[in-house]
């Protein structure tokens, strides 16, 4: 099977100049507080993976909740966080979708399960809509809209002082849904899979290799964020290169990945899944002359296995397509693959600035 041999081209030494350079060697180990964590730590770091909290983990250790509206039996139905989005996440003014989406999905999660118990149904789907710019404190505003036997709908939003006040940022619309085992249809191989051929990552250079002109100082490039991520392109065009098309296969991963290819046990699976799924730019990206400003307006993104598992070395590999792009706007198709086969499909909508 395709996802076999890919597997297998990666069960090779890995570069450390490529794979690994920026990985934080320097961070404080994570406290371990049972037998099995402890032997857990050991494993990964005999492996090479760190056992440090990831930044990602550190920025979700600032969430706290301010408030909460409780039902009769107990349970939240509204509730209120904070955190805080350090200057290492921002893309000049404001930090990247993907992080917004993992801040509404973490108080959505919160909210539903009481503080994060971890016997919440799978999330199945989540639908974004991205409003304005969010940094620095902001809230994290989460109601349950249902809570049946198998599904609960969550609606969650970031708020951010704006140059008028509190503003909404991000709004999210999140579906958790426990396996209907009653049900008989099972298509799980309908898509086609990503071609045998692709270079595992220790032979891929970073998406961002080249020289780029930023048009402006308002401009970074790369995003200030990516630093927290390795992103290695396998095939097609790149960035800002003036193709006539989008079409790219894209090596992901948190640096300090853990051994499921999550950004650590502090962090939730999915969290982490939707945070690492927008750190690459949009594929219409690769049709741009030269740099300029994108910004994402809507996202919504299905996630087809419950328990996904990266491949080799933390790595996911996304497949992102331009379908269409004209009058500052562009529509893309994304699918998210691991090792077991594919994890998640979405869609996107982006303005685009060139």
């Amino acid at each position: 099977p395709l996802c076999a041999r890919l597997v297998c081209a990666l069960k090779q030494p890995r570069p450390a100049e490529k794979a690994d350079a920026a990985d934080d060697a320097t961070s404080q180990p994570l406290r371990l507080t049972t037998r099995a964590s402890r032997r857990m730590a050991t494993r990964a770091a005999a492996v090479g993976y760190c056992t440090s909290p990831t930044p990602l983990a550190k920025l979700l250790s600032s969430f706290a909740a301010r408030r909460k509206i409780w039902k009769e039996n107990g349970s939240p139905v509204h509730a209120t966080y904070k955190a805080l989005i350090t200057p290492d996440w921002m893309q000049g003014r404001t930090t990247y979708g993907g992080l917004s989406a993992a801040l509404c999905l973490e108080g959505a999660r919160r909210t539903l399960s009481d503080e994060g118990r971890l016997d919440l149904p799978p999330l199945r789907s989540a639908l974004l809509n991205f409003v304005d710019a969010a940094g620095g404190a902001v809230e994290i505003d989460a109601s349950i809209v249902r809570c049946g036997k198998a599904m609960s709908t969550v609606t969650s939003s970031v708020f951010s002082e704006g140059k008028e006040g509190r503003a909404c940022a991000t709004s999210g619309t999140f579906v958790f849904g426990a396996p209907r085992l009653q049900s008989k249809v099972e298509a799980t191989r309908l898509m086609t899979p990503p071609p045998a051929t692709l270079p595992p990552p220790a032979e891929c250079e970073s998406i961002f290799a080249g020289r780029f002109e930023p048009p402006g100082p308002t401009v970074l490039f790369p995003p200030t964020f990516t630093q927290h991520t390795t992103s290695l392109l396998a095939s097609g065009p790149g960035l800002a290169t003036a193709a006539s098309s989008g079409d790219l296969y894209v090596w992901v991963r948190w640096k300090g990945a853990d051994a499921g290819g999550g950004a650590g046990e502090d962090v939730s699976p999915d969290v982490s899944l939707l945070a690492l799924a927008d750190v690459i730019p949009p594929a219409s990206y690769a049709l741009f002359d030269s740099v300029a400003p994108v910004s994402s307006m809507t996202w919504q993104i299905n996630f087809l296995d419950p328990q996904p598992v990266s491949f080799e070395g933390g790595y996911w590999l996304i497949r992102t397509r331009a379908e269409h792009a004209r009058h500052g706007y562009s529509s893309q198709n994304m699918e998210l693959w691991g090792a077991g086969g594919i994890a998640a499909v979405s869609r996107q909508s982006v303005a685009i600035y060139a």
